[in-house]
């Protein structure tokens, strides 16, 4: 068994005059450990390890657990983490989503195992999801959908604003657009298709794109997206670096090059003062402290 340590890598390296990492720390948090992401307040990392769907206190540097299984999680300020759990029955796939809070260790099921088209996009609001192709959700009839939602489905991007529902297809026909995102402020998307990264507005008119960027993620402050560049011999990955993206002029910086690590899957703290993301070499997680202008 891995012991939860954590070695700190302390200098700056100056990439350009708009951005600098500050600091390197590497974080080992026990086995097959993978995707951290932070919680809305920065006080907790979330990720997934051979013991499950795991939790760690950044102040206390110990972990918990949160299900014996889980993928694409958050936790909110209030303490509560949604996550959704795979199961197969007959051999087809069936999505379920939870809400566990930390506080008071209690558990709701949120979406009981349902054959969906697509994998479900959970919000604090609710649950929106695709079922025999019509967009569903699982808020109430009083609720008003007051942020942008989007899915990548039946090659195009299928996207909810103002109550109305539109596919848009900004590269044409036959396109794979995956890993669709809206930026905080609820401006523009992005996606990414084969190895591509493209940002559109909301009307799917393309404003930038970058070559091999993958798993992107947008900034708190809308200005930044970061990315990996990952590599593989068709069987397993040879090597990944972590990039940010500025996004008013498409210029892109290089935040980790080495050789005896392969970075992966990043995530920003609710600041955007660090990143978190995989060694998928080491089975350990590395988090940066960042300077971006």
């Amino acid at each position: 068994m891995k012991k939860i340590i954590t070695v700190f890598i302390v200098f700056t390296m100056i990439l350009s005059a708009q951005v600098r990492v500050l600091k390197t720390e590497i974080m080992d948090l026990g086995d097959r450990t993978i995707q951290p992401v932070f919680s809305a307040d920065g006080k907790y990392l979330l990720f997934a390890s051979s013991k499950g769907l795991q939790c760690y206190d950044m102040a206390k540097k110990t972990s918990f657990q949160i299900a014996a299984a889980g993928t694409d999680y958050s936790m909110d300020i209030h303490g509560n983490v949604r996550y959704r759990v795979d199961t197969f029955d007959k051999g087809m796939k069936m999505n379920s989503v939870y809400l566990y809070n930390i506080n008071t260790k209690s558990r709701t099921q949120l979406l009981e195992k349902k054959r969906l088209d697509v994998v479900p996009k959970i919000t604090e609001t609710g649950i929106f999801y695709i079922e025999n192709n019509d967009l569903k959700n699982t808020l109430s009839k009083s609720t008003t959908i007051s942020k942008p939602v989007v899915f990548s489905y039946d090659r195009s991007l299928l996207l909810l604003n103002n109550g109305a529902t539109k596919k848009l297809r900004p590269l044409g026909d036959d396109k794979f657009y995956i890993w669709p995102s809206i930026s905080p402020d609820n401006s523009k998307m992005c996606f990414v298709d084969k190895n591509d990264l493209y940002v559109t507005d909301l009307n799917g008119s393309v404003l930038i794109s970058e070559r091999e960027a993958r798993a992107p993620r947008w900034s708190p402050d809308n200005k930044w997206i970061v990315f990996m560049r990952d590599f593989d011999d068709g069987h397993q990955f040879t090597a990944s670096e972590i990039f940010v993206l500025r996004v008013n002029d498409g210029k892109t910086f290089q935040l980790t090059n080495t050789e005896d690590r392969i970075e992966m899957f990043p995530s920003w703290s609710p600041d955007g003062r660090q990143i978190i993301c995989e060694d998928a070499a080491n089975d350990e997680f590395i988090l940066l402290t960042i300077e971006l202008r």
